[in-house]
């Protein structure tokens, strides 16, 4: 059911927004998550989203000591661009990153893009071997309550590392509150 992989330490996230904003609504969805995630009392890494439009901007964070990586950006759309979709992100990162193991939630609303999840949650080789990714479409209503719900679960129950064990456990209660409230969007997880 989940792998014998264990991340170091207790979640530290590093929250990175690559929507460039395209539009309109994206930096405000992060800024209202960011705000709830850090009233929840996790332990953050800046004190706001991390606002990028290149991958590489990323290289200056990367040895920054976070073990969790929430990261959002859109998936196929018309007004996308390459560069701003999240398979373009996850295949730097995959390739170019030199950081330790670390779990991935790729957040995507909107703009949903199958290959991309499929890539995140089955490459053989990664740097995440924890991950999370959309395996539906998502309202950002859904996407934020998922990953509130979600990193809040894996911040209680898990005090000294982050196993595969406990992300399945939390995304089973994030997926949970999702499915009493009625919402349909679904993330899948590699754990």
């Amino acid at each position: 059911m989940w792998s014998p992989v264990t991340i170091p330490g207790k979640p530290s996230i590093l929250v990175v927004d690559a929507s460039r904003d395209l539009e309109g609504w994206e930096y405000q969805f992060m800024d209202r998550l960011f705000d709830s995630l850090k009233r929840s009392g996790l332990h953050l890494m800046t004190d706001k989203p991390l606002r990028i439009e290149e991958t590489d901007e990323l290289a200056p964070h990367l040895s920054a000591g976070f073990n969790c990586l929430l990261f959002f950006s859109h998936g196929e759309g018309e007004k996308v661009l390459p560069g701003a979709r999240m398979k373009t992100h996850w295949e730097w990162l995959n390739h170019h990153g030199q950081f330790p193991p670390m779990l991935f939630a790729g957040c995507v609303c909107g703009t949903y893009d199958a290959a991309a999840s499929h890539q995140i949650l089955k490459s053989p080789q990664t740097f995440a071997p924890l991950a999370l990714a959309p395996s539906s479409p998502l309202t950002p209503r859904e996407a934020g309550l998922f990953l509130l719900k979600f990193f809040t679960e894996l911040n209680l129950h898990s005090k000294e590392s982050v196993s595969g064990k406990m992300v399945w456990f939390s995304s089973s209660k994030a997926r949970e509150l999702l499915r009493r409230r009625r919402y349909t969007g679904t993330f899948g997880v590699r754990c």
